[in-house]
């Protein structure tokens, strides 16, 4: 606040000294450059050479809390203020509402965005398409602007028609003082105060000579005025008691609460003082220092006020700045967690609400906070907005890479052949799948469904395909069971008269039988080969035949399964290599025994190797009996 306002009206103890006008920003009136300029040893120092009015008032004037308004509420609060308020006071309504609207459409406008690219959309196709609310507002604010520079120019017109006015009137009193005074003149001079006094804004820079013109006209008139002195003493009288009430009226401000009401009436209050004509000389001094000091005490409880109002707001902008410095940190945010982001951005959210919930802070800095807090703001969204659009690019890329995993799936599901290879491949798909990250939100859920479905759809049939094989495994265990109790009854008979035409029968219907429960296989098989040697032991005449039949058996089934020929080629490898081996061993063996027949008696060393000779030439008849067989099977195609 303005030191000077502790002597805000320095004026002399001349009665008809000017007192400050403030109720308009221009009303001061000013004396023409063609009317007669009086000199007075008076100084006339007015407030508006002191302090600017609007400063003042903004400076002890709190607008209502808008915080609360949502971007509806505000937009009517403008409108209403326009229509209802006057034009100064609409102006600056409008001016507060602003930036929280501002900052209600651009919160609406970044939600609008985040929600666009989370899914899936790309910023720089993002259009936002808010309501008309920012539309209106702007029109309104315009208009009001606009009505603001009309009546600005017809002030302006009217100003210049007021000063020539004016000007008439200073020569209308100019006249009178040089004419013979009339039992008239005074009449005619209160008609012209009575106009001066309805004549309002003049142009600012002829302010004070118009009114020291208008003053000295008025004292010299009243200083030759030697008729009516009656009358004369009655208009001072009158003067004075009408400058007493204001007083009173002046000093009643001092209980006033509003600091704004009490500005507006003490300016008032100064504007009807200085049309008051001259009091009794006697009374002049004192009048006037008893109205000069309590204007000044109302001034003294203005500025009291307004630096009890400065403390606060420095309070606020101490709160304020610390709302900043978490703000700044948040703006600095650089996690790849997307929690982590939304609950700064919640954070961020009820800065701005306890942002909301402090009052102003000192002018010289309301601007600068708030832009450097709503910068801070623009940073920290801009930022999330960046990571969401970079993290929509992998997760739409991550959805390309889980459909084709469906596709994968969804083939496989379609047409399962190889169960087992197949599980292998769909084991794989799901591994894979646990390693691709989300895909977007509205749609993640859709393609895990699909994969799921796929998956779920081949394992049940594999589970259908399972459940019907074991069925038939077990009806296969059952049917070798029976074949096994037929070799028991063969193995426990005494006649062996066509014991190998059953038990080729048997051998057959075993070959034919499919698989049985894994669980099984091995033991019933055990058992089968152990009931067949058993019986080769007891019909030794058999074994022959019985081997080379069931050989042969083995050869045809063997060559009868997928691929058999190459089967058949690689069995014949194997036998050829074991015949080459061990024939290989016996002439090792045959060598070392040439080492022990310079001997005389018998050694068991000797006997020893001669016997493994023998066992081998056995084991390679066996095995050139079954290649003899394999190689006749083999060929019987091109035979035939």
């Amino acid at each position: 606040m303005n030191q000077d306002l502790e002597n805000v009206t320095n004026e002399p103890a001349e009665e008809s000294t000017p007192v400050v006008n403030l109720s308009e920003t221009n009303s001061e009136e000013i004396v023409s450059m063609n009317a007669p300029v009086v000199t007075s040893t008076a100084p006339t120092k007015t407030i508006e050479s002191i302090v600017d009015e609007d400063s003042i008032l903004e400076s002890v004037e709190e607008l209502p809390d808008y915080t609360h308004l949502s971007k509806a509420e505000l937009l009517q609060t403008a409108l209403k203020a326009s229509n209802d308020k006057e034009l100064g006071e609409a102006l600056n309504i409008f001016k507060a509402i602003k930036p929280y609207l501002d900052h209600l459409i651009a919160e609406e406008k970044s939600e609008a965005l985040a929600k666009f690219l989370e899914e899936g959309g790309d910023k720089d196709a993002f259009e936002f398409k808010g309501d008309h609310t920012k539309d209106e507002f702007n029109s309104a604010f315009i208009a009001l602007k606009q009505r603001k520079e009309d009546a600005r120019k017809r002030q302006e017109a009217e100003k210049q028609d007021n000063l020539l006015k004016k000007e008439a009137i200073l020569e209308e009193i100019k006249k009178l003082n040089e004419s013979e005074e009339t039992a008239n003149s005074l009449k005619r001079l209160k008609e012209l105060q009575s106009e001066w006094k309805t004549i309002k804004n003049v142009p600012k820079e002829h302010i004070d000579n118009l009114w020291e013109s208008y003053r000295v006209l008025n004292e010299i008139f009243y200083d030759r005025l030697s008729i009516n002195n009656e009358l004369k003493d009655l208009d001072r009288s009158k003067n004075l008691d009408h400058k007493i009430e204001l007083i009173s009226k002046v000093s009643d401000l001092l209980q006033e609460d509003n600091i704004k009401k009490a500005l507006i009436n003490v300016k008032k209050y100064q504007e009807e003082w200085r049309f008051i004509g001259p009091v009794a000389r006697e009374a002049s001094d004192d009048i006037w220092n008893r109205f000069k000091a309590e204007v000044d005490k109302v001034y003294e409880k203005v500025k009291a006020k307004t630096e009890e109002l400065e403390e606060v707001r420095k309070q606020n902008l101490l709160a304020k700045q610390e709302l900043l410095a978490k703000a700044k940190e948040l703006a600095q945010t650089k996690t790849i967690r997307i929690k982590e982001w939304m609950e700064n951005s919640v954070t961020l959210n009820e800065l701005m609400e306890a942002w909301k919930k402090i009052g102003h802070v000192p002018i010289a800095h309301r601007e600068e906070v708030w832009n450097e807090f709503r910068e801070a703001r623009n940073t920290f969204y801009v930022n999330k907005n960046v990571f969401f659009k970079s993290m929509h690019a992998e997760r739409n890329a991550n959805l390309k890479a889980k459909e084709d995993l469906c596709e994968k799936a969804e083939s496989i599901a379609a047409n399962p052949i190889d169960w087992n290879k197949q599980t292998d491949e769909l084991k794989k798909l799901q591994e894979a799948w646990k390693k691709i990250g989300h895909a977007p939100d509205k749609v993640n859920d859709a393609v895990w469904r699909r994969f799921r479905t796929a998956c779920d759809s081949f394992f049940a049939k594999k589970s259908e395909r399972y459940a019907s094989q074991i069925t038939e495994q077990t009806e296969n265990l059952n049917q070798k069971l029976a074949l096994i109790n037929k070799l028991e009854a063969l193995n426990s008979a005494e006649n062996s008269g066509n014991i190998f035409a059953e038990l080729k029968q048997i051998q057959t219907d075993w070959n034919a039988i499919g698989f049985v429960p894994a669980a099984k296989k091995e033991a019933i098989n055990k058992q089968y080969n152990d009931l067949l040697d058993k019986l080769y032991s007891k019909h030794k005449q058999l074994n022959k035949e019985m081997r080379e039949d069931r050989d042969k058996q083995n050869f045809e089934l063997l060559a009868s399964s997928p691929n058999g020929l190459q089967k058949l080629q690689r069995e014949e490898k194997i036998l050829l290599e074991r015949i080459r081996g061990m024939k290989k061993d016996i002439e090792t063996w045959e060598n070392n025994l040439g080492f022990f027949k310079s001997g005389n008696s018998k050694n068991p060393l000797a006997e020893q190797i001669q016997s493994k000779i023998e066992i081998a030439h056995k084991h390679i008849g066996g095995l050139e009996d079954k290649l003899k067989a394999l190689k006749a099977l083999k060929n019987k195609p091109a035979e035939e």
